[in-house]
């Protein structure tokens, strides 16, 4: 999970500073991704090293729920299904980095704010929803087993509910200064620390 959230920070943090936001003007866009791609191929690095890594937590979490019972075991393959959507969601988005970072595509307009745009819909809702899954696979578990804490299972609720309000961001404005883009980055932050919080406890378990 520490590889996870490097990849997730070098991208949503240092890259933050500089990287285009949804409402930016085209030529601003353009100029940056035409200037800054070594900046941008890091990204792309980044992003499919915290796939990986996410890919193997959420393996590691189905193994722990098919080990417990019955009843947990129902809810592996839907956490294995909605990790390994979100983790093919996060690696989209390293792609799409690395084909913004091509000087070419960086000169058509159109081409640019499109991928721009899809960026931030593979990065966002696209990870969040189907992350919303697993979340509630392990929270359900923490709570009728009494396993991990309690917080876990709080925790859990609140991100899960955070993803899947975070939806809505498909029907508001593309903006970053938007009600919707505030949700998603709230919807980020408390997966990513009850996924990091979760994977502690559970090797500590094992």
């Amino acid at each position: 999970m520490l590889l996870f959230a490097l990849g997730l920070l070098f991208g949503d943090v240092v890259g933050s500073s500089s990287y285009p936001r949804l409402e930016a003007p085209t030529i601003r866009a353009q100029t940056y991704f035409l200037h800054n791609g070594s900046e941008v191929r890091a990204l792309a690095f980044f992003h499919a090293l915290a796939a990986l890594a996410l890919l193997t937590f959420i393996t590691y979490l189905q193994m722990w729920l098919r080990r417990l019972d019955q009843r947990s075991a129902r809810l592996a393959p839907v956490t294995l299904a909605g990790g390994g959507a979100a983790a093919t969601f996060l690696l989209l988005s390293a792609l799409i980095y690395r084909v913004l970072a091509e000087p070419a595509v960086a000169h058509d307009p159109a081409l640019t704010h499109a991928l721009l745009v899809f960026s931030y819909l593979a990065g966002g809702p696209g990870i969040a929803l189907p992350l919303a899954l697993p979340i509630v696979a392990g929270s359900l578990t923490s709570f009728r087993r009494e396993l991990l804490p309690a917080w876990v299972g709080w925790l859990g609720s609140a991100a899960v509910i955070a993803c899947v309000i975070s939806s809505g961001i498909l029907l508001g404005p593309m903006n970053n200064s938007s009600f919707w883009y505030a949700v998603l980055l709230i919807a980020a932050v408390l997966s990513l620390v009850w996924m990091f919080g979760t994977s502690l406890l559970l090797i500590r378990r094992t």
